[in-house]
């Protein structure tokens, strides 16, 4: 999946990361996701100092996560984030978590909207331009791709 321009955010798995079965936790994969997803913020343009200056942020609306192996303590995570889709308030991500040799361990699909708070009330408002743009050719650099076959499939138990 790898992209030259892409953010890939690396980890170790913490040991407060670790739960009672012994393996990394649902939340921590969480975690990891929600941070890479920050590091494309950065790279889009919307780092801290723009969130302080514009008084904008990005909210998650939607995230979900396919579990596909354990990890554990100490092991080295990598997770590369991808723009599946943008429109003028909102992007679509799509992450793959892996192992050190490349494994798939989870992947994650959010849904983030531009929220402006500048008026004290937080509302939906659009990307800046130059945002706007990084994200329309972040999202072209997907579509050759296609969406992975998990995407698709609903979540429920049928």
């Amino acid at each position: 999946m790898s992209a030259p321009d892409l953010p890939v955010s690396r980890f170790r798995v913490l040991s407060d990361w670790v739960d009672y079965n012994g393996h990394m936790g649902d939340f921590a994969y969480g975690i990891a996701f929600s941070r890479s997803a920050t590091a494309m913020m950065e790279d889009i343009g919307l780092d801290e100092a723009y969130r302080t200056a514009a008084r904008a942020t990005l909210y998650t609306l939607e995230m979900r996560i396919g579990y596909q192996r354990e990890c554990h303590e100490g092991d080295a995570l990598m997770v590369e984030t991808r723009v599946q889709a943008a429109d003028p308030k909102r992007m679509h991500l799509y992450q793959e978590m892996r192992s050190g040799d490349g494994t798939l361990l989870a992947w994650c699909e959010q849904v983030l909207l531009h929220v402006a708070r500048d008026t004290g009330t937080p509302r939906a408002a659009p990307f800046p331009p130059a945002t706007a743009e990084r994200l329309a050719g972040l999202s072209a650099q997907f579509r050759p791709i296609g969406r992975p076959g998990w995407l698709e499939r609903p979540t429920g138990l049928g």
